[in-house]
């Protein structure tokens, strides 16, 4: 990850990130979460949390969820924290592939959600970084990724992020014993970037 970007830029892109909204965005697939949502305190990690938009949802829609928000960007961590200040979230400076700080803190989560962090991981951190997702997720538990992809060069540059396939997340899953439940169509990017689209994978535990 290309952290200086993102420290300069963060009051704008924390500005976007909680402008989009959570429903709109993940529309083709939030009736998957929905049962995580009416469990009686569920447990969610938000890693790549951004600016808090996500785990700030999660809370609102269930008032006893345990949500921990992970967010390495010391700058979006602090404007994270800002926003979601009378929410009942936990934010933690932790990354993956291994998620130290996470997993000294809890065992497991009955939903995880990882926001376009795998496009800045190389092959080998994604594989570890599966590993890490399937020890922390509960049995019947769910793991969904946001996958970015990009056509411009500068961009990915910018930003130090890399594509990466959704057949080759699959079979990194697959050998982490989880599998696939969902793989959506590729989705226009909500701050209207033509470059780039996204899609998300919905896994299972095997």
């Amino acid at each position: 990850m290309s952290a200086q970007y993102y420290e300069q830029n963060a009051l704008k892109l924390a500005k976007l990130y909680q402008s989009d909204n959570f429903e709109s965005l993940h529309a083709n697939w939030l009736v998957h979460l929905i049962p995580y949502l009416r469990k009686q305190k569920v447990q969610f990690l938000d890693i790549g949390a951004g600016a808090g938009r996500d785990a700030k949802f999660i809370v609102e829609q269930n008032q006893e969820a345990e949500v921990v928000a992970v967010e390495p960007v010391s700058s979006l961590n602090r404007l994270g924290q800002a926003y979601t200040r009378e929410l009942p979230i936990t934010w933690l400076r932790d990354e993956l592939p291994c998620l130290y700080e996470v997993k000294k803190h809890y065992e497991s989560f009955d939903a995880i959600l990882v926001s376009s962090v795998f496009n800045y991981l190389d092959d080998s951190a994604c594989v570890q970084a599966m590993l890490t997702i399937r020890q922390l997720l509960k049995p019947q538990g769910l793991f969904i990724v946001k996958l970015r992809h990009c056509e411009d060069e500068a961009h990915l540059t910018q930003r130090g992020l890399s594509n990466i396939g959704a057949e080759v997340l699959i079979a990194m899953a697959e050998s982490a014993d989880l599998t696939l439940e969902l793989l959506t169509d590729l989705e226009p990017d909500a701050q209207g970037r033509a470059h780039t689209t996204w899609q998300t994978l919905l896994f299972k535990p095997t």
